[in-house]
Parts: structure tokens; C-alpha cells; sequence
């Protein structure tokens, strides 16, 4: 199935293929970024399915992660009123990536020498002995979600969420997928068979 993606506008880095996907990060929590077609009339959509080959390269990742990931977005889209159908008015499909990351930081190692004593006594300076070099590594999992007008085969909406992998999340990685994908659909404004777009829900919450 060929598709028309909203790129132009939206700029999600990589796209996702394995069933490791977790969404923990910093502080300020994954990057989550959304952009949907003004000119499409959202208020003609009222059932939905999936895309029968996700972008993904593994069979573990259509298996487990591709099930958890449309079950929770089949009840994200029944909650807004749509139906999951056959042959739907969108069919949407999740792409994903799993990379492994290095931070490599250098600073100025200190190098200890006598200096200005107790009772005054000077030596050598205090100063600085060459450099010391940290390395970080860090898995960061990438999801996007495009939202596919099904007749036209163009992309309505798509969204993307990034964030760092932590061996906690690595342990339950359905309620990350699914945390996942709750926090795509809060970027979401539709409901079906109503054209105008209503207040996301982190927006509602605010």
C-alpha cells in the first residue's frame, strides 16, 4: 500500500521496528510530535482498521508488539466513536525503531599537588592532568502512527514519540507500548463523523 505522508510537515526521527520500545526519559518525558491534513473532512470517517504489514522487519515485532499496539489504539478509536470495520474509512499503521545511542563527554581531569598549606606552605600548583572521558550508553525507541485516509491512500495524521529505554521499562513492555500509544492519540483532535477538531486531552486536562 502505497501512502502520502504529512513529512513535510511533521519531522519524526526514525521509525520503529522491534517489540523493545519503551518510553521513559528525562525529566520532561518523551518527545511527542503530531501533525493531521487541514484539508481532509474528518466528519466523512466513522470506522477504522489497520494496515495488514506494519514497517517492520521482524515477525516478534508484528507478533507481539504490532497486537498490543492496535489493541490499544482499537479502544483509543471507540472511546472517539469510531467502529473497526473490514474495509474502513482509515486504516492506521505503526512504524518503529530501536537504536542504541553513545554520549561521549570530555573534561579537564584536576591533578592534585601541594598548594597553600595550613600554615602557609607553598608547592606545587593545583592544576590539571590531561582530560577524563565519560562514555554513555543509551537505547532510544522511536514510534510513529500514521493515520491513512484508505480510499485516497494519504495520510491524515501522524504522530511520533521518542524517548529513552530504561531496563525497567524493558521488563513490562506492553504497558510501555501501550503508554505509548495513549500518548500519540492525546494529539489526536477527531471524533467520528464531526469535521472540527476538539480539544486534545492534555489540553482538556490543563
Amino acid at each position: 500500500m502505497q501512502i502520502t505522508t504529512l513529512s513535510r510537515r511533521l519531522h519524526v526521527t526514525g521509525a520503529l521496528a522491534t517489540a523493545t520500545l519503551l518510553f521513559a526519559g528525562c525529566s520532561s518525558g518523551p518527545s511527542v510530535r503530531a501533525d493531521y491534513d487541514r484539508s481532509a473532512d474528518f466528519g466523512k470517517y466513522r470506522t477504522f482498521g489497520f494496515v495488514s504489514q506494519s514497517g517492520t522487519n521482524t515477525a516478534e515485532f508484528r507478533t507481539l508488539a504490532a497486537q498490543t499496539m492496535q489493541a490499544a489504539a482499537t479502544r483509543e478509536m471507540e472511546s472517539r466513536g469510531y467502529t473497526r470495520s473490514d474495509n474502513p474509512d482509515l486504516v492506521i499503521n505503526f512504524k518503529g525503531k530501536l537504536e542504541e545511542k553513545t554520549d561521549i563527554e570530555s573534561t579537564p581531569a584536576p591533578m592534585y599537588g601541594p598548594g597553600w598549606g595550613y600554615r602557609g606552605w607553598y608547592g606545587a600548583p593545583y592544576g590539571y592532568g590531561g582530560t577524563e572521558v565519560t562514555t554513555r550508553r543509551y537505547n532510544v525507541g522511536t514510534v510513529v502512527m500514521d493515520v491513512i485516509d484508505r480510499e485516497k491512500r494519504q495520510a491524515v495524521f501522524q504522530g511520533g514519540i521518542e524517548g529513552v529505554v530504561t531496563k525497567e521499562m524493558m521488563q513490562n513492555k506492553q504497558a510501555a507500548l501501550e503508554r505509548a500509544v495513549a500518548r500519540l492519540f492525546e494529539k489526536y483532535p477527531f471524533v467520528a463523523g464531526q469535521s472540527a477538531p476538539v480539544a486534545p486531552v492534555e489540553e482538556k486536562k490543563k
